[in-house]
């Protein structure tokens, strides 16, 4: 039994014809239970699981940044964040990957962001929604390392909260990396250079600033 996928012995368990795993609605699975979606520190969205009623993991959703070479005008752009890829991966009864299918990706509408010196020169790329991801991930972030660290959060957000808060709301981190940078206050710099715990020899500031968009 071990083998088989959770998802397909419900289907037959409960004789729910018309369901494959090629088309499933899982919100309208009576037998599956959603959990809360699992987020990294940079705020990005990792996976999202559906669980059985015994809390057996049966479904599980993971999301990819797509990062390209992106071509406007003529002249390529490397590493360009162009769209969502999604994969559903259906578990066994192992809890191991039985089958995964990868969803049509979805791509933005991107736009040029120029340099706004009265030339054309492009500085990035940028599209609504693709706004709308970043803005989400930029909070999420921050919630996490509120939950995670409230003691480094309230120092952090004290010390630089005009930093801050221009970096949540714009997602520009040009005048936070020079205030911290600049940080002369020896209690906070003795902060920042503690080593982080299972990531030695990375320090609290690296990770932080590792972490901006």
């Amino acid at each position: 039994m071990s083998a088989q996928i959770v998802l397909n012995y419900y289907f037959d368990l409960y004789q729910t014809s018309g369901n494959t795993l090629s088309d499933i609605s899982f919100d309208n699975l009576p037998f599956l239970v959603e959990k809360e979606p699992v987020y990294n520190m940079k705020g990005q969205k990792v996976s999202k699981s559906y669980y059985d009623q015994t809390g057996r993991e049966a479904v599980r959703l993971t999301y990819n940044q797509i990062i390209e070479t992106f071509n406007y005008n003529g002249v390529n752009y490397d590493n360009v964040f162009v769209g969502m890829a999604k994969t559903i991966h259906y578990l066994d009864w192992a809890g191991e990957i039985a089958y995964s299918k990868s969803l049509q990706p979805y791509y933005f509408n991107l736009l040029p962001v120029f340099l706004g010196d009265g030339t054309e020169t492009v500085v990035g790329f940028s599209s609504q929604k693709l706004r709308k991801i970043l803005k989400e991930e930029r909070f999420a972030a921050d919630d996490y390392l509120q939950a995670q660290n409230p003691a480094l959060y309230d120092m952090l957000y004290n010390r630089y909260t005009n930093e801050y808060n221009r970096y949540l709301r714009t997602g520009n981190k040009s005048s936070l990396v020079t205030a911290m940078n600049a940080e002369t206050d020896a209690e906070i710099n003795s902060v920042f250079n503690n080593q982080v715990f299972g990531y030695e020899p990375m320090t609290v500031k690296e990770l932080i600033l590792m972490n901006l968009q």
